[in-house]
């Protein structure tokens, strides 16, 4: 498909006619066929009225993140689980995160353009594939229901760009591959990587769709994204797509910068999954989790301050505000104000990201090693500001030697 003929009708219908998706680029200043694989605080759950297998808490969020590498655990993500490895693994990890006194999971179910479940659109994830084959089973629908059987919040956390941190061969049935060998713009190259265009329209149809999917057949409490936008800052990775966009605008007009079209590419995706979660399911909830200083999220395409005072794009944020109070730029008693005031949609929840993994080790020039209460001391301060709950990244982490201090504090306060 040619990318380059596309934008320029596509962005300036962005621009200048959409209605929910242009409030993002006013501010600052269609839908195609989804592609297809190849098929050669308090503790107590209230169960919502709309939607029985719902779990959600009232009062304070405390979650954590669970990523693909921590299902693998000890079998390696290379090497494939067994039915029964995998679910003794989740299993392993729902009584370990309830008995840290989580009540949400933010677990990964798509983390290079895969899947954790049977998908029409995605290759299942390689974790899953034991000698190479599909899994006869459902991961996902045990994950969720496992989940739920605890009292605990499913949120299905998706990277919505990312293909490939390497060169590794992309299975067959990857609509990437297609992309790739066609040399369309849908996939990016980048310093040894494979990144989702966010410029291109039909990246956007592949992700809508499979969000799509996600709510549609899976009883998720919530669909979140983290920090992975544009993998890239420099201005030459997407000189053509940015230049056609450029040929596109009307001479009366005033095109946006580089910086504020990529920040444009990300928020229409962006309030394209808000409203498709909604549309299937207006209590699913849609959140983000971006970094935690604001100028490096504009920097990679993330307008965290259109996303946090207008409607239509989250629910929540959750910043990782993976900084103590002796970091010379982020210090984070002055980050989580910044935050709180930043949040101006009094809808929109504030979920601060907190660095478990930092806790005890020699990060940022040994200073989390100052104090074995540096997390308990923030989840003080985050309740004083305000905010609605906090995320500790990662699970891992929860009953390791190296933080086994600071979550002994932590459970004190909680």
């Amino acid at each position: 498909m040619n990318i380059k003929k596309l934008l320029p009708s596509f962005l300036a219908a962005v621009v200048f006619v959409c209605v929910i998706m242009a409030l993002c680029i006013l501010r600052m200043n269609g839908s195609t066929k989804t592609p297809a694989r190849n098929t050669d605080s308090t503790d107590t759950p209230h169960i919502s009225d709309k939607n029985v297998n719902h779990v959600f808490h009232s009062g304070e969020l405390r979650g954590v993140w669970v990523p693909y590498f921590s299902i693998a655990g000890e079998y390696g993500e290379d090497e494939g689980l067994t039915q029964e490895q995998f679910k003794s693994r989740f299993d392993d990890i729902v009584k370990t995160a309830k008995q840290n006194g989580a009540n949400t999971l933010f677990v990964h179910v798509r983390s290079h353009c895969d899947a954790a479940y049977p998908s029409k659109i995605f290759p299942f994830a390689k974790m899953y594939k034991k000698g190479g084959k599909d899994p006869d089973y459902d991961p996902l629908e045990y994950m969720v229901t496992a989940a739920h059987k605890a009292g605990l919040e499913f949120h299905a956390w998706i990277n919505p760009y990312r293909i490939s941190d390497s060169e590794t061969e992309l299975p067959d049935d990857s609509p990437c591959k297609k992309w790739l060998e066609s040399g369309s713009r849908s996939v990016i190259e980048y310093d040894g990587g494979l990144y989702l265009n966010p410029a291109s329209s039909d990246v956007r149809s592949l992700i809508i769709g499979g969000v799509k999917e996600l709510v549609s057949n899976y009883d998720v409490d919530g669909v979140h994204l983290d920090d992975y936008f544009y993998a890239f800052t420099e201005s030459g990775v997407d000189e053509n797509d940015y230049r056609a966009y450029l040929d596109s605008v009307s001479p009366s007009k005033t095109p946006l910068t580089l910086e504020k079209w990529r920040c444009a590419n990300v928020s229409v995706l962006v309030a394209g999954l808000y409203a498709a979660v909604k549309d299937i399911d207006d209590q699913t909830l849609f959140g983000i989790s971006p970094q935690g200083n604001p100028d490096n999220d504009i920097a990679i395409g993330a307008d965290v301050y259109t996303w946090c005072s207008d409607s239509g794009y989250v629910d929540y944020i959750a910043p990782q505000i993976y900084f103590n109070s002796e970091n010379a730029v982020c210090p984070y008693e002055s980050t989580v104000d910044n935050w709180r005031k930043l949040v101006k949609n009094d809808d929109i929840r504030l979920y601060i990201g907190l660095a478990l993994y930092k806790a005890g080790s020699d990060e940022d020039d040994g200073t989390w090693l100052n104090s074995d209460d540096i997390l308990a001391s923030q989840v003080k301060y985050a309740r004083f500001r305000n905010a609605d709950g906090w995320i500790l990244y990662a699970y891992d982490y929860l009953e390791a030697e190296q933080t086994a201090a600071e979550m002994e504090n932590l459970a004190q306060v909680r």
